[in-house]
């Protein structure tokens, strides 16, 4: 497997392919993700796509490149752009607006790219005008949900105020995670004490809440829509000797795990994104090899908020990330995991 990177500086490696017929082609996959890092959602479905494509046999050209800034969707549209310029054969994006991705999926529908669309569940509305191979995510709206009603049974009551950290005004995603957790609040009688927006971005959002926490004294939680928001947040809070807030994430990879761990983060949305990788190159090598496959491959959704729930519901590849491993590894060999 030969793994091409551009754009942003990503580890290269070697990988021997398989001796399937379909491994005798290389195949070029184009992956353009909102942001990369080996320990993030991303990082890790690159990592679960990578490795089944080695057990699939198939060997392939990985070529990744993600935006400077998590929210620049037009440089992401170049990327797309680029990929297909390139002539890769097949592209996998993780959108950082859902209808805003749409100009560049259809940009490869007409170069007969095939284009798949990670991060997102929900097949595109008709009139988007695009044929999208496959989706594999999960509903954000739902992810907001369980966070909002696990919070209102375990922490929050009526007249509590919290504050909230979205991305950049109008993304979809974060008004999804977010705002659905803002609506079930505002319903159960707990108030609002402010809405800032710190773009996906972990020292917006540690500078943010230094300043928000000093106008808004009496909050009780802070829900920070991804994992940097919510490590910036309850860095923030550690250094000022506020462990009576309580801070929600969505995502829970690695160093957040860590912090819920260490008892200052209270609860994340965790989602296995090597499985979603996985599946993803299942659906890949089926549809070379002419297959059929299907569109849609949902991942589960879990409220992951105390150690137990480390132990128990995250895969062992996820936890041995996490700082805290050894720590991890004993417990979990005392239980006989």
């Amino acid at each position: 497997m030969k793994i091409n990177a551009i754009g942003v500086a990503l580890t290269a490696s070697m990988v021997l392919a398989g001796t399937t017929a379909l491994a005798q082609d290389t195949l070029t996959i184009g992956y353009a993700p909102p942001v990369y890092d080996t320990l993030d959602y991303f990082g890790q479905f690159a990592a679960g796509f990578q490795g089944e494509m080695e057990n699939q046999g198939v060997d392939i050209e990985f070529i990744a490149r993600a935006s400077a800034q998590e929210a620049n969707i037009q440089q992401q549209l170049d990327i797309v752009e680029d990929l297909i310029t390139l002539g890769v054969d097949y592209i996998i994006v993780g959108p950082i607006d859902y209808f805003g991705i749409v100009p560049a999926i259809q940009s490869a529908n007409e170069a007969g790219i095939p284009i798949i669309v990670i991060n997102h569940l929900d097949v595109h509305p008709e009139d988007a005008g695009v044929d999208v191979l496959a989706y594999s995510g999960y509903s954000h709206a739902e992810g907001g949900e369980v966070t909002a009603n696990w919070a209102l049974e375990n922490v929050l009551a009526e007249g509590d105020s919290v504050g909230l950290m979205f991305a950049e005004p109008g993304n979809q995603i974060s008004e999804q995670r977010v705002g659905t957790a803002r609506d079930i609040w505002t319903d159960a009688g707990v108030d609002i004490g402010f809405e800032h927006y710190a773009y996906w971005e972990q020292a917006r959002a540690f500078d943010a809440t230094e300043r928000l926490i000093l106008a808004n004294p009496d909050v009780s939680a802070i829900y920070a829509g991804n994992s940097a928001m919510a490590m910036g947040v309850a860095g923030a809070l550690a250094g000022m000797g506020r462990d009576d807030v309580a801070v929600f994430g969505f995502g829970a990879v690695p160093p957040e795990l860590d912090m819920i761990w260490e008892g200052l983060i209270r609860g994340s949305i965790f989602r296995d994104s090597q499985s979603s990788g996985r599946y993803i190159a299942e659906a890949i090598a089926g549809h070379a090899r002419g297959d059929d496959i299907a569109q849609q491959y949902p991942l589960d959704m879990v409220m992951v908020s105390s150690r137990e729930d480390i132990l128990n519901s995250v895969p062992v590849d996820a936890l041995q990330l996490m700082e805290n491993w050894p720590e991890i590894e004993a417990e979990l060999d005392s239980a006989g995991n």
